[in-house]
């Protein structure tokens, strides 16, 4: 039995919203449903702070009910937030998330990724995958792996049918 029902939002707590929005946005094509900011004491509580606002921006492809990405910054936060170590750039760790979007625009997007001096995990690599299985068609699948803004990995992930 089901007790949830699918993912409606990944959030991402960023250090800068204009440059997350630059890569999310702008370059990832996803678009703004919601830019709010909420401010005091009750909402900093609910994630630890004593006071301050945070700017919450919630982007999806057209017309997505679910799969957000919700891009959060805190603005002056009392006591000031801890920053991570910064992540691994040659390879992923246990307990660390990885965003995966699909697109049928691969190499456009790791020119511009390039174009724009992102760090890469996995630069994009096809595999072939022989069978058909419920949610994942027999097919060609190329995938890469980026460092989004604060060190989020990021898939993304094309698909062509066998011939």
């Amino acid at each position: 039995m089901n007790r949830t029902g699918p993912v409606k939002r990944v959030t991402i707590w960023v250090r800068d919203i204009d440059r997350s929005l630059a890569l999310y946005r702008d370059l990832l094509g996803l678009e703004i449903i919601e830019d709010k900011t909420i401010a005091g004491p009750a909402i900093m509580g609910m994630v630890g702070y004593q006071d301050g606002s945070v700017r919450m921006v919630h982007l999806a492809p057209s017309g997505a009910q679910f799969g957000w990405i919700g891009l959060y910054a805190l603005q002056g936060a009392v006591p000031a937030p801890d920053a991570l170590p910064p992540p691994r750039k040659d390879r992923l760790s246990f307990g660390q998330a990885t965003i995966v979007l699909t697109t049928s625009q691969i190499d456009m997007i790791a020119h511009d990724l390039e174009e724009r001096r992102y760090e890469f995990v996995l630069r994009p690599q096809g595999y072939v995958k022989p069978t058909d299985s419920p949610n994942m068609p027999a097919g060609r699948y190329t995938e890469l792996i980026f460092l989004d803004p604060d060190g989020i990995p990021v898939s993304i992930m094309g698909y062509e049918p066998l011939r």
